[in-house]
């Protein structure tokens, strides 16, 4: 009788360990991806923004020498997702929604950015005296 009791404790214990366990595994999710050139080269370093639309958190992370990233930890919302790099156009995602237990992939093809000069010359006949 005492050895049933025991074994009831300790199924008990068990299964509270893992209740436990459970809450805090997908109380979150996640948003990764890949960020690339207009040839497909992956583009490094750059800056991908996730905004939480309806409370205007933001979590910055820099995609790695594979051109990728992952905003982990993130809680159930709908976000704006942004990519800046240098020389390229900011790319913006929106309505992008991660739910619980979730990863959400979004690539960015970025594009490379316009850049103009102008130069202006002015030729004046030099002055003789």
């Amino acid at each position: 009788m005492r050895l049933v009791h025991l074994l009831r404790i300790v199924l008990a214990c068990l299964l509270l360990t893992g209740m436990v366990y459970a809450q805090g595994v997908g109380a979150s999710g996640d948003i990764r991806g890949t960020v690339t050139d207009p040839s497909g080269a992956v583009v490094s370093n750059a800056n991908v923004t996730a905004t939480d639309i309806a409370k205007g958190i933001k979590h910055t992370v820099a995609t790695d020498n594979n051109g990728q990233f992952r905003l982990t930890g993130l809680q159930p919302a709908t976000y704006s997702l942004s990519v800046s790099k240098s020389g390229f156009q900011s790319e913006v995602a929106k309505n992008v929604v991660v739910n619980v237990g979730q990863t959400s992939t979004v690539d960015f093809p970025m594009k490379v950015s316009q850049v103009s000069e102008q130069v202006e010359v002015t030729a004046e006949a030099p002055v003789v005296n």
